[in-house]
């Protein structure tokens, strides 16, 4: 089973991007602003994550330096029931920083995975960015 590993954990008002992507109707929103790998059951890095959460649908969410959980046990610990993902695929070139943490060389086709996450009321709460790079 793939298991996430926090690389670092930012708060600040959400960018135009992220207000964006999260339909957030605050030009103050605070977001919360997670990179993480995903690693395979050897501990070997099989994607790197970008994630965007709006902090004013979890409250009680802040930077702590742990692990953030994937979206559905965060949902779950904050009394949110998840309904439509879309997510864009597309296969991109790894840039220098996105290859140093997948141990492979930079330029090398890697999926990219763009997704948006709602409740089922259809209230964005997640968007993730992640760059997979070809397993075993």
């Amino acid at each position: 089973m793939a298991a996430l590993m926090s690389i670092a954990q930012t708060v600040g008002t959400a960018n135009v991007a992220e207000w964006a992507k999260l339909v957030l109707s605050d030009l103050q929103a605070l977001v919360l602003r997670v990179t993480r790998l995903r690693n395979d059951d050897r501990a070997r890095p099989i994607a790197l994550e970008e994630v965007v959460l709006p902090l004013g649908r979890f409250p009680a969410l802040a930077p702590n330096g742990g692990d953030i959980p994937d979206i559905v046990e965060l949902a779950q610990r904050h009394g949110l029931s998840l309904g439509r993902v879309t997510e864009r695929i597309s296969i991109v070139r790894a840039t220098r920083d996105v290859a140093s943490h997948l141990g492979i060389p930079a330029g090398t086709n890697v999926m990219k995975l763009d997704r948006i996450t709602q409740t089922v009321d259809g209230k964005p709460v997640e968007w993730r960015v992640a760059f997979a790079r070809k397993t075993d």
